[in-house]
């Protein structure tokens, strides 16, 4: 998939375990909802019929190394558009991903190539300096979403408040050109997770601005409340 850096693309919608629908935004302008780990089969269930038919939605699944087979197969029963790969480390991760899809859909009778691929990239120390692109891993592969939050967790550095910080933390600035150049020299989308500070209108404008200007495709919103300040709520 080819990408222009200067067209915008719709936003992706982040829906935490145990938070209720999304039924105060209009779905039709968001690409995707993500559902994160721990969502049940019935939240899950009842998530895909209130998308259906406006946008799509990907299960967050866990990293390579913890995934089984079973979980995947049991995921795929919900009839979801896809999947997201947390931590993300090279593009074997996704190769693997890749084989473990199409055995699961194999399993649960669904057509070879039908599940999408997006993958948390930048967010470990392993994909940041990782020498391997992630053009041809896999078909499936649509994008790639960063998380400035993920990675300092996951180094114990100082999270950025704000995205213009981010110059003075430097694994996070490494990261965050990791994630875009990765995406643009491999033709995929590349999504960033808007702050989770970002909590008022001025704050969100600012953090979309600074995403824009760095390259990335878009924004994953972490609330309906980040969306509608996008003005994509309706």
């Amino acid at each position: 998939m080819s990408v222009n850096r200067f067209k915008t693309m719709k936003p992706l919608l982040f829906q935490s375990a145990g938070a209720p629908l999304p039924t105060s935004v209009d779905l039709n302008a968001f690409d995707g909802i993500i559902v994160d780990l721990g969502f049940g089969d019935d939240a899950l269930a009842q998530l895909v019929a209130v998308a259906r038919g406006a946008c799509r939605v990907f299960a967050r699944i866990a990293p390579i190394n913890r995934l089984a087979a079973e979980d995947m197969a049991s995921l795929l029963r919900n009839d979801i558009s896809g999947v997201l790969l947390s931590g993300c480390r090279s593009r074997a991760d996704v190769q693997r991903l890749d084989v473990m899809l199409r055995v699961a859909e194999a399993n649960v009778g669904n057509r070879l190539q039908q599940v999408a691929i997006l993958a948390e990239y930048g967010s470990v120390p392993e994909s940041v300096l990782s020498p391997y692109s992630l053009g041809e891993s896999s078909p499936r592969l649509e994008g790639i979403i960063f998380d400035a939050s993920a990675l300092a967790a996951a180094i114990g550095c100082r999270p950025s408040k704000e995205p213009q910080d981010e110059v003075l933390v430097a694994p996070i600035a490494a990261g965050r050109a990791a994630a875009a150049l990765r995406a643009h020299e491999a033709g995929l989308g590349c999504y960033e997770m808007l702050p989770q500070t970002a909590v008022i209108e001025k704050a969100v404008r600012r953090a979309f601005a600074a995403s824009r200007a760095n390259g990335f495709s878009s924004v994953v919103c972490r609330s309906p409340e980040q969306a509608a300040w996008l003005d994509t709520g309706g």
